[in-house]
C-alpha cells in the first residue's frame, strides 16, 4: 500500500528500518517515547484496516516496538506465530517465536507457549539443536513440574522423530520420555494429569512403533484413549482424541486390521471434518484396500482443506499411475516438483512417465536433478539405464543397471531391463538367468513372455512352451502371447 506525505520517521515506522542513512539518523534521533508512540499509532491504523496479513508482520514489528512492548508486544508475535504454526510457515513462526522470547517474561504462561512453539517449529524446520536448546532453557528457568515434563517429551520427540533414521536415538528418548511420565503421573489434576499422561503415553508408542514393537504402541494408545474417556470433561481435547484415534487407526492398519483402523480414521474424522492430515491417511489406507474411488476423493478434500503441500498431489499421482491416467499422474508430479523441487520420489516416478511418453531428453533431466538429490539411487539408475539403452551406448546402460542391482536386489524392473539388454546384446543365457530372477521376485505375464523368447532361442522350445502357458495364464487377453503360443503349438 502507498503512502502519501509521510515524514522520514514516519516512514520508517511505517515500513521497517530503511536503508537511507539519513532516515536512519532521523529514527533515531527522536526521543524514545516518541518513537514508541509513533509505532503504536501506525500498529493501530493497521489494525483499524481489518487486513489480516498486517497481524502477521506489520503490527507485530510495531507492537515490538511501541509502548508496551512486554504486554501488547508479547501478545501481537504469539498471535502471528500460532497463526504460522497452523498454516505450516515454520521459518516465520520460528522468527516470531525467537522475537517473543526476548521480550516475554522468563517463567510466565506466555514465554512457555514461545517455548514450545518456537521448538516445535524449529525441530520441523530441520533446525533440531535449537529447538533441543529451548527445552534445556525451560528445564534450567522454570520448576513447574509440567513444564518439566512436557520439555522431556519435546527431547523424546527430537531423539525419536529424527528424518535419517540412522540418527535417532530410541534408547535415549525412551529415556526422557520416561522422564515426562514419571512427572505427568504425580500432576495433582486428574484432568491435567489424563491430558499429559495421554499425550506422553502416545510419544511412547511412537518410539515403541519405531523400535518395531506394533503390539506395545497399540496398548499405550489405547491406554491413552482410556484416560481421555474416563478423566477428560466431555467434548474437550478434541485434538487430542481425535490425535490418539488416528494414531490407533494407523497402528490396527500395520498389524492388519484394516477394517478396523478404517472405523478409527472415520472417527478422527468425524471429530474435525477440515483437518486435512486425516483424509491424506484414511486415503492411503482405502487405497491399500483397492478403494480407489472412495481413496481420490479423499485425496482430493486434503489438497483441498491443507495449504499448498506436496503429499496429496504425491498420493494422488500414485493412484492415477496405477489406473492409467498416466497425464494426471504426470500433472500432479509436475506440480510437486513445483511445489518442493527436492521431492525425490517425484522425480523418479516423473522420469519413469517421461520415458513412456518418449519424452527421454526431459526423462534424462529428471534422473540427473534426482541423481544429485540421491548419487546411486537404484531406481533412477534404472530409469538411466533404459535411456542409456534407446540412445544405443550399451556399456553406459549395463553400468546404470549394475548399478541399480547392486543397490536394490529386489527391484524387478532393473532385472527385466538388464535382461532386455543382455538379449539385445546375444547373451541369451545372461538373460534367461536375469529374468529368471525378476519371476522369483514378482510373476508377470510380460516377464515370462520374455523369458520364452530368450529359451526359444536357445533351442528350447519345452521350457519356452511352459512359460508361454504361464504367461497366457497371467494374461489370456494379450494377443502377442496368444500369437507366440499358437505358432509355438
Amino acid at each position: 500500500m502507498e503512502e502519501q506525505s509521510i515524514s522520514p520517521a514516519r516512514y520508517v515506522a511505517s515500513d521497517g528500518i530503511a536503508d537511507d542513512p539519513e532516515t536512519i539518523r532521523a529514527y533515531q534521533a527522536l526521543p524514545p517515547a516518541e518513537r514508541a508512540r509513533l509505532h503504536d499509532q501506525r500498529a493501530d491504523e493497521l489494525a483499524a484496516t481489518g487486513e489480516p496479513s498486517w497481524a502477521l508482520g506489520a503490527i507485530p514489528f510495531h507492537r515490538e516496538r511501541g509502548s508496551d512492548p512486554t504486554g501488547a508486544g508479547v501478545e501481537a508475535l504469539w498471535s502471528a506465530l500460532d497463526h504460522c504454526m497452523g498454516e505450516g510457515f515454520l521459518e516465520a513462526a520460528a522468527d516470531l517465536g525467537l522475537r517473543g522470547l526476548k521480550l516475554a517474561e522468563p517463567g510466565s504462561g506466555r514465554w512457555w507457549n514461545f517455548i514450545q512453539g518456537t521448538a516445535t517449529a524449529l525441530a520441523g524446520a530441520g533446525r533440531r539443536d535449537e529447538a533441543r536448546e529451548l527445552y534445556e532453557r525451560a528445564r534450567r528457568t522454570s520448576t513447574d513440574a509440567e513444564v518439566h515434563s512436557a520439555s522431556a517429551y519435546g527431547r523424546a520427540m527430537l531423539d525419536a522423530r529424527h528424518p535419517d533414521p540412522a540418527r535417532r536415538d530410541l534408547g535415549r528418548a525412551q529415556g526422557w520420555i520416561n522422564e515426562a511420565i514419571a512427572i505427568s503421573e504425580l500432576l495433582p489434576d486428574r484432568a491435567v494429569r489424563a491430558f499429559k499422561l495421554g499425550f506422553d503415553l502416545n510419544g511412547k508408542a511412537l518410539i515403541e512403533m519405531r523400535g518395531g514393537h506394533i503390539d506395545r504402541a497399540l496398548a499405550l494408545v489405547d491406554s491413552a484413549i482410556a484416560l481421555a474417556e474416563a478423566d477428560l470433561p466431555p467434548g474437550r481435547h478434541l485434538v487430542h482424541r481425535m490425535i490418539l484415534r488416528a494414531n490407533r487407526a494407523q497402528l490396527l492398519g500395520m498389524l492388519g486390521s484394516p477394517g478396523d483402523a478404517l472405523a478409527e480414521f472415520d472417527a478422527a474424522i468425524a471429530m474435525d471434518p477440515l483437518y486435512s492430515d486425516y483424509y491424506l491417511d484414511r486415503g492411503n489406507l482405502l487405497y491399500q484396500m483397492g478403494r480407489t474411488e472412495a481413496a481420490l476423493a479423499d485425496y482430493e478434500t486434503a489438497i483441498r482443506l491443507s495449504p499448498p503441500l506436496p503429499e496429496g498431489y504425491y498420493n494422488r499421482a500414485q493412484l492415477l499411475l496405477s489406473t492409467g491416467d498416466l497425464e494426471g499422474a504426470k500433472a500432479d508430479l509436475d506440480h510437486v516438483l513445483e511445489l518442493d523441487p527436492g521431492y525425490l520420489d517425484a522425480y523418479i516416478n516423473r522420469a519413469g512417465l517421461l520415458v513412456q511418453f518418449g519424452l527421454d531428453e526431459h526423462a534424462r533431466a529428471d534422473v540427473e536433478a534426482g541423481l544429485a538429490l540421491a548419487p546411486g539411487n537404484p531406481h533412477l539408475s534404472c530409469v538411466l539405464g533404459q535411456l542409456e539403452m534407446t540412445a544405443g551406448r550399451l556399456v553406459e546402460a549395463a553400468a546404470a543397471f549394475d548399478v541399480a542391482i547392486a543397490g536394490a536386489p529386489g527391484l524387478v524392473s532393473a532385472w527385466a531391463s538388464r535382461a532386455s539388454l543382455r538379449y539385445e546384446a546375444g547373451d541369451l543365457e545372461g538373460a534367461v538367468a536375469d529374468l529368471t530372477r525378476a519371476i522369483e521376485l514378482g510373476e508377470d505375464a510380460a516377464l515370462y513372455f520374455n523369458r520364452a523368447l530368450a529359451l526359444k532361442s536357445l533351442g528350447r522350445p519345452a521350457e519356452a512352451m511352459d512359460d508361454l502357458d504361464r504367461a497366457y495364464a497371467l494374461d489370456p487377453e494379450d494377443p502377442d502371447i496368444v500369437k507366440a503360443r499358437h505358432e509355438a503349438g
